[in-house]
């Protein structure tokens, strides 16, 4: 498996140039900082200086492209040849994955503590700032919220991957997951009085989780009908489904 992993970190910096997205991971909040002086508030240093929808978005494309460019660039024959199995394969890239999500989210927190020296030297991380707590608890519980939507829109953009055969359109459903939350929880409301039985679906776990730890309990249960516990075990329950789904297909997809 230590093998695997050194090709796959291989692969992922000569092809997809990962060096330099992780790179732009540290300038993205130096930038924002930087550049718009409304956004070295409270709001915006906990939030990695808005890098999370960077991180958000470079973890999809990352994702997506780990599976397809196997099969495009005929990778997946010598590794195979070497008598990997594709559950190790599949494994790998998963692992890779989640690493390279906690790298962006390192480079992010460092460049977001640089401009925070240079452009709010005041901010006291130790005051209240949201209701998840202090800058520090704030700045925590919006990484791992951002980390947890990230794993759920990834076994959905693997899944989507291996079924269509393209990266394009699995990025294209990661990007509707990022920026279109209002969408989808008008979609998901929709559908939600047109059967109560509807609650269950992807769309409504999925603003759950994104409001996990953002709102108290009883706001998440009066939006998505049901209660934060339950819905962490549904989210838990999807990405298993999902995942284990998404590497049936990568099983049995032809090389």
């Amino acid at each position: 498996m230590l093998t695997l992993m050194k090709q796959e970190y291989y692969k992922t910096f000569k092809q997809n140039r990962l060096y330099i997205w992780l790179g732009l991971s540290v300038i993205f909040p130096l930038a924002i900082m930087g550049i718009f002086k409304s956004q070295r508030g409270a709001g915006s240093i906990t939030d990695l200086g808005h890098a999370t929808f960077y991180v958000y978005l470079v973890g999809i494309i990352i994702t997506a492209l780990s599976v397809s460019q196997e099969f495009s660039f005929g990778t997946i024959q010598p590794l195979l040849s070497r008598r990997f199995s594709r559950g190790m394969i599949f494994t790998s890239k998963l692992l890779l994955n989640l690493s390279i999500y906690i790298t962006l989210f390192i480079g992010a927190f460092i460049g977001t503590m640089i401009g925070q020296l240079i452009f709010a030297p005041k901010f006291d991380f130790s005051e209240r700032v949201s209701y998840a707590g202090n800058g520090w608890q704030t700045m925590g519980i919006t990484v791992i919220d951002t980390l947890f939507q990230m794993i759920f829109v990834a076994a959905l953009v693997l899944l989507i991957t291996n079924l269509v055969k393209s990266s394009g359109a699995a990025i294209g459903l990661g990007v509707v997951m990022i920026v279109g939350t209002p969408i989808l929880s008008s979609i998901s409301m929709l559908l939600i009085n047109m059967a109560p039985i509807l609650k269950w679906n992807p769309f409504n776990i999925f603003i759950g989780m994104a409001a996990y730890g953002q709102a108290s309990p009883s706001m998440i249960k009066s939006m998505v009908h049901m209660s934060q516990g339950t819905v962490v075990i549904a989210y838990l329950v999807y990405i298993l489904a999902m995942y284990v789904i998404a590497y049936l297909i990568f099983k049995k997809r032809s090389v």
